[in-house]
């Protein structure tokens, strides 16, 4: 199985990344565009910002929950 944090230096690190279970719904980037895009050579989302303040954080607690395939991860 493929380590996307390392494989994927786009995903911002270093708490919270999206791993290769992502099926590129776009669900996060819609929730929480800031955080949040698609690579499009890649077909998958990725973080590209890791939350800044209470908001940001709660945007990113949200789409943990959204994501259908649980790509999302918290590694804390």
């Amino acid at each position: 199985m493929v380590d996307r944090r390392t494989d994927m230096s786009a995903n911002v690190s270093p708490k919270y990344y999206v791993d290769e279970n992502c099926i590129a719904c776009c669900a996060c980037v819609l929730e929480a565009p800031l955080l949040f895009a698609i690579d499009e050579d890649q077909g998958i989302a990725l973080v590209v910002r890791q939350p800044q303040n209470e908001q940001e954080l709660s945007l990113m607690q949200a789409t943990l929950e959204l994501c259908p395939v649980g790509a999302i991860r918290d590694d804390s």
